[in-house]
């Protein structure tokens, strides 16, 4: 009986020790930045869903690297603003090197201005974004 139980303590530990181990691993997967990252988007008057020319966008990037290649993977270190404006259709594109996390501000005038939430950052982020009229 004694062995038994021993056999199953020690087994706990190793199942404890393997979960521990596999969440590092995910966890260190998850916080690298992420590179080449295509943004595009378009943005529409809320009312009329017609396209908005000359929006200013602006892109807040967020990275684990800093400009001189130091990491720090529990803060960012690096920090872009992206400044774009949106076409005669409201398109707007942009390529990033590097970004961890990142959240866009839609400016315009007439109209009230507009945040699109924080992301994490993924090889392809494309934004739908109504604006709404004073």
């Amino acid at each position: 009986m004694i062995v038994i139980s021993k056999k199953i303590g020690l087994y706990t530990f190793l199942v404890s020790i393997l979960a521990i181990l596999i969440y590092l691993f995910v966890y260190y997967l998850s916080v690298t930045d992420a590179t080449n990252i295509r943004l595009e988007g378009y943005v529409f008057d809320e009312e009329t869903k017609q396209p908005i020319n000359k929006v200013m966008i602006i892109i807040n990037n967020e990275r684990y690297e800093d400009n001189k290649g130091n990491k720090n993977y529990d803060e960012y270190l690096g920090h872009d603003k992206i400044k774009l404006y949106s076409d005669k259709n409201g398109y707007y594109a942009t390529i990033i090197n590097k970004s961890a996390f990142l959240w866009l501000d839609f400016n315009k005038e007439g109209y009230l201005d507009v945040e699109e939430k924080g992301q994490y950052s993924e090889k392809k982020m494309e934004y739908k974004t109504f604006m709404k009229k004073n």
